[in-house]
């Protein structure tokens, strides 16, 4: 495993994602000024996790066929920039747009970051791609601990902010872009050997999977500050409740990446999802201390699989990791992001707190899918194919 570029994708990773997730925080401000539903912020929140995730496939096909090392500082810049727009918008439906356009820069940065990572880790793709997978769980923690200090001194104006590290994080990436090397397959060299036939039963299944784990976590993202404000928690512990929830889930991410090289990546991901309903449930009954722990411990239940799924899929796909990745962080995240606008709508209809159990219940649903699940067998000749420009054997993986 190379540890700079380890450590550049996993800081890029955190700052991407620190700016998409100062959206739980700015919401409740852009509801009280534009008057929102619940369906409205439910499809604002979907617009960002959609347009974010629906095309990463593509991306990911891009980046697996031509160089797009260049999405890196770009992505980065992109999500910043628009992010730091938020509080500046003049209504909801500029709103929907910025969100929209956003999501262009994440599904650019996501598959050849992740396909980074995984060259990168050589043979421990499991902790390295953990690593990567922790940057970006921590950047989700530090969102919303950056945008209540954002809001608190500077009011919506304040999101503007985030260009700042935006701009110096893309600078670092290029500054170090010979150190970050993204693989690419051989054209040639792929026809004259073959493609391995896509096993679709068992991808399908992992999509679903990922799909309802991210209506979970990315509902329980939104609608969690509005439930603690519902129960007269001060707005400051909202940004602190989520900072716990996704920073243990960060380190929860770490251990179930390292735990998957040793166990096996089926296991991990049934037993930490199924775990995480009798965690979570708690969290929401308990006040005081005991809800905090319940929430740091659920966090790290829910976001143990994060970078496992990743891995399973690239084992399932070694020779498309772009694809791979693509689908497992776009295209089912993405479908996840639909479930959350039908959080919003069942929060108006059936209620705040019957919406949120709901959510709650949801990746237990995908542990029990996960019971079905084989882990593939890592099939590291294939992973010869790919290198950073030729496709020959790269010698330190």
């Amino acid at each position: 495993m190379r540890r700079r570029p380890i450590a550049l994708i996993l800081l890029s990773h955190a700052v991407v994602d620190s700016c998409q997730n100062i959206l739980p925080v700015v919401l409740p401000l852009l509801q009280h000024r534009f008057g929102l539903t619940y369906s409205q912020i439910g499809l604002a929140a979907a617009v960002l996790l959609i347009s974010s995730s629906m095309i990463q496939p593509i991306f990911g096909w891009i980046s697996d066929r031509w160089q797009t090392q260049w999405f890196l500082p770009a992505g980065i810049v992109w999500t910043a920039v628009l992010m730091g727009m938020l509080g500046l918008v003049p209504s909801y439906w500029v709103l929907v747009l910025v969100l929209a356009l956003t999501g262009v820069g994440t599904a650019a940065f996501h598959p050849v970051a992740s396909m980074a990572a995984a060259h990168a880790s050589g043979i421990q793709r499991g902790l390295g791609m953990s690593f990567f997978a922790a940057g970006g769980n921590l950047g989700f923690a530090l969102g919303p601990i950056l945008a209540t200090w954002m809001l608190a001194g500077f009011n919506l104006k304040g999101t503007a902010l985030l260009m700042i590290p935006g701009c110096l994080m893309a600078a670092a990436i290029h500054w170090y872009r010979r150190e970050i090397e993204v693989p690419t397959r051989d054209p040639e060299r792929g026809h004259a050997q073959g493609t391995s036939p896509i096993p679709w039963v068992k991808l399908s299944a992992l999509c679903v999977l990922i799909s309802l784990r991210s209506w979970g976590y990315s509902g329980l993202i939104i609608f969690l500050p509005l439930f603690l404000l519902d129960q007269g928690v001060a707005f400051m512990w909202t940004g602190r409740a989520l900072f716990i929830f996704l920073f243990f889930g960060a380190l929860g991410g770490l251990l179930g990446g390292h735990l998957s090289d040793r166990v096996g990546r089926q296991q991990v991901i049934a037993i930490s999802l199924l775990a995480f309903p009798f965690l979570m449930a708690p969290a929401l009954v308990l006040v005081g201390s005991p809800r905090w722990l319940f929430l740091a411990l659920a966090g790290m239940s829910l976001l143990a699989s994060f970078s496992v799924t990743v891995v399973f899929a690239q084992e399932l796909l070694p020779q498309q990791l772009g694809l791979a990745s693509g689908l497992t962080l776009g295209l089912a995240f993405g479908a996840g992001g639909l479930g959350v606008a039908m959080s919003g709508l069942m929060a108006d209809l059936l209620g705040l707190h019957t919406s949120l159990w709901i959510l709650v219940l949801l990746p237990g649903l995908a542990g029990l899918l996960a019971l079905r699940l084989r882990s593939p067998h890592p099939r590291v000749e294939s992973e010869g194919a790919m290198s950073p420009v030729t496709g020959e054997m790269d010698a330190r993986l």
